[in-house]
């Protein structure tokens, strides 16, 4: 049942490499994206989509296509348009695959250029790399860069540099320490004084309060301490991963798919987020495939049946793989809808399931 879930997949992504041209999808409903150009923190997951395609079938529409994206990205980091802690989002899913996948110097050098732009957020004060701009943001972190430090990872291997790996793992352990809860939960967001680095406390940005359970950032948590704890080769990140997973179980609702948090209260708005299942049973497979543990990869696959029972796309001519994604609940920004990033995560986990993924995130070397 898998494959045909791969092939499906696939399918919808190879009829979108001719359906959307040089533009990006956000996210959309009722059979289609909206398509814009590259200008926001999603626009490395077509082409994320397009490697991970490329590398499962050889086929090389999907790589002619992600090619000609790549120009986009180095104009878009030559004008500075939107550049945040999403520079790993961005780059690894676009230059660094194209590098993984191709060995191409040039967009080596271009994800080498991005990890120079998001080493610079790094604040020395509070030990962690900024995310977002503006004086209300200095000083504040969020749980959502776990899934950006593998660009920096890569960079300091590639270049002998240890400065980016420093960066990462300071970034890493202060996540650790001031965005995982002590039990396994995660604060979405955290505080320090942007001058003196002192703790000032969590808050959140999508989720429904400070103390509720965003569980897209829940995932992230998963994903993103495996990968940390895979490059640093430290057990401590892959325990911190378990815990988040424990979770992230322990809060899901019997039909097997969150909610956009797991924390809600009795009249709160009750949207799921397919996006957080996928992002969630790719962490946990990376989990089991590190640890050996056999029952993160049992989680994933209740993950995947979840989503396949409830949020999957069944018209073949749609351009979305998965329904009922939640883009920011808070806002009323695309609550039910597809997400590009979903769609990306549900199909490596797909592929990572059969066999036939390619790993975009943890450490490798160019072909």
């Amino acid at each position: 049942m898998v494959e045909e879930l791969v092939d499906s997949a696939l399918a919808h992504a190879r009829a979108n490499v001719e359906r959307w041209g040089d533009r990006f999808p956000s996210s959309g409903e009722k059979g289609h994206y909206r398509l814009i150009p590259n200008e926001n923190w999603l626009a490395g997951f077509w082409t994320g989509i397009l490697w991970l395609a490329y590398g499962a079938t050889q086929d090389p529409v999907f790589r002619r296509r992600a090619e000609s994206l790549l120009p986009s990205f180095a104009r878009r980091l030559d004008a500075r348009v939107h550049l945040t802690h999403d520079l790993g989002f961005l780059f690894s899913l676009s230059a660094l695959a194209q590098w993984r996948l191709t060995g191409n110097e040039n967009a080596g050098i271009l994800a080498l250029r991005a990890a120079g732009e998001l080493t610079g957020r790094f604040k020395p004060q509070f030990q962690g790399i900024q995310a977002w701009d503006g004086d209300e943001n200095a000083g504040r972190i969020i749980i959502d860069t776990m899934m950006n430090l593998p660009l920096l990872f890569w960079a300091s291997e590639q270049t002998g540099d240890e400065r980016y790996r420093r960066a990462a793992a300071a970034h890493a352990e202060t996540s650790r320490r001031y965005l995982l809860r002590s039990d396994g939960s995660t604060n979405h967001t955290f505080y320090f004084d942007p001058d003196s680095g002192r703790p000032l406390g969590p808050k959140t940005h999508q989720g429904w309060s400070d103390s509720s359970l965003w569980s897209r950032g829940q995932a992230w948590a998963i994903y993103g301490f495996t990968v940390a704890g895979e490059w640093l080769e430290d057990e401590r990140f892959l325990e911190s991963s378990s815990l988040a997973g424990r979770c992230f179980l322990n809060e899901l609702p019997d039909r097997g798919v969150p909610s956009w948090d797991l924390r809600l209260p009795d009249g709160a708005p009750m949207w799921l987020d397919s996006s957080a299942g996928a992002i969630a049973a790719g962490g946990l497979l990376r989990l089991a495939g590190w640890t050996g543990d056999d029952r993160h990869r049992v989680a994933a696959s209740r993950l995947l049946d979840g989503l396949e029972a409830t949020c999957l796309e069944s018209d073949p001519q749609a351009e979305g793989m998965l329904l009922h994604g939640a883009l920011q609940v808070p806002r009323g920004w695309a609550t039910d809808s597809y997400l590009i990033f979903g769609d990306y995560f549900w199909l490596e986990a797909l592929l990572a399931s059969s066999g036939r993924g390619v790993d975009l995130w943890g450490p490798a070397s160019a072909p």
